[in-house]
């Protein structure tokens, strides 16, 4: 008897990897929607992958990925594996490191959503270093004045907590109100990423899905709405002219009836509500291209 495998390959940051203890994530959503579908007679594996730094992970044991392999417990033999890539704090230039796995699993689908870390409006000092001396040092990094997804469950430490992530918060904003910021990367870069690594994929013969990008709150994040809604309209003419699909998950029904509690505290990630809400998006949207 021979079986078949189909490899579905993730790219992205946080947003697709997940956050927290839990990585709830909707790659690992959809794994569960299509293990519950009754027409998909055939295991759906669901694996996580991300580089990490050897010396800092384990410096007695030589290793540059760590991983999570939620095995489907029906596996029948014809199996269908979603691969997740995406790592936290990662950029969509550093995507193109994966080509030789993604050469050697020859996938059917790769999936991008690449670009909402990029985007977000960031304070001026961030990039000119021409920080108040007010603010502490250690809040004068890419991310370390973003809001907190979420706190400690109680005690002292939530407490502590909840007062930094408050002043961080007016600071950042006062900081974006005295000068106007900017994205890390501004959309003719993202372009440019993007095209680059859509020639790397194109030899794979892979179908491309380009996923929009959600802009995150507009009160959390002041003047990024505006950007996302700039470098979504780009995505979406480099999905056209690479033959790709591009996947608005803002302008979907479902997502904008349940908009309101699909984000952490942070108002930038899924929670795993929110992560469920676009995991269903994205199986009604491939229900022709999923294998039965």
């Amino acid at each position: 008897m021979t079986t078949s495998c189909e490899n579905w390959v993730f790219l992205g940051d946080s947003l697709t990897e997940g956050i927290g203890a839990g990585r709830d994530n909707y790659v690992s959503e959809l794994a569960k929607l299509l293990r519950a579908d009754a027409t998909v007679n055939h295991a759906v594996h669901d694996i996580r992958l991300r580089d990490v730094n050897p010396l800092t992970f384990n410096p007695y044991i030589r290793t540059n990925l760590a991983g999570f392999l939620d095995a489907d417990r029906h596996d029948g033999g014809d199996a269908l594996w979603l691969w997740n890539l995406a790592s936290e704090g990662r950029f969509i230039d550093g995507d193109r490191q994966w080509l030789p796995l993604l050469s050697n699993l020859a996938p059917g689908r790769v999936f991008i959503y690449r670009g909402s870390l990029e985007s977000v409006i960031r304070p001026a000092a961030v990039f000119d270093q021409a920080w108040p001396a007010w603010v502490p040092r250690s809040w004068r990094g890419l991310v370390t004045l973003d809001p907190r997804c979420f706190f400690s469950r109680g005690g002292a430490r939530r407490i502590k907590q909840v007062l930094i992530d408050d002043l961080k918060q007016r600071t950042r904003k006062r900081l974006l109100a005295s000068r106007p910021g900017r994205p890390l990367y501004d959309a003719a870069t993202i372009d440019a990423h993007y095209v680059a690594l859509l020639e790397a994929l194109r030899p794979l013969g892979a179908g491309i899905y380009i996923l929009g990008l959600i802009g995150p709150d507009e009160d959390c994040f002041p003047g990024s709405a505006a950007q996302f809604a700039t470098v979504n309209a780009r995505l979406r003419a480099i999905a056209r002219s690479f033959g790709a699909e591009f996947i608005d998950w803002a302008a979907d029904g479902e997502f904008q009836r349940e908009v309101q509690p699909w984000r952490c505290r942070d108002g930038f990630h899924p929670t795993r509500e929110g992560a469920q809400i676009l995991a269903r998006v994205l199986r009604r949207r491939l229900n022709a291209d999923v294998p039965h």
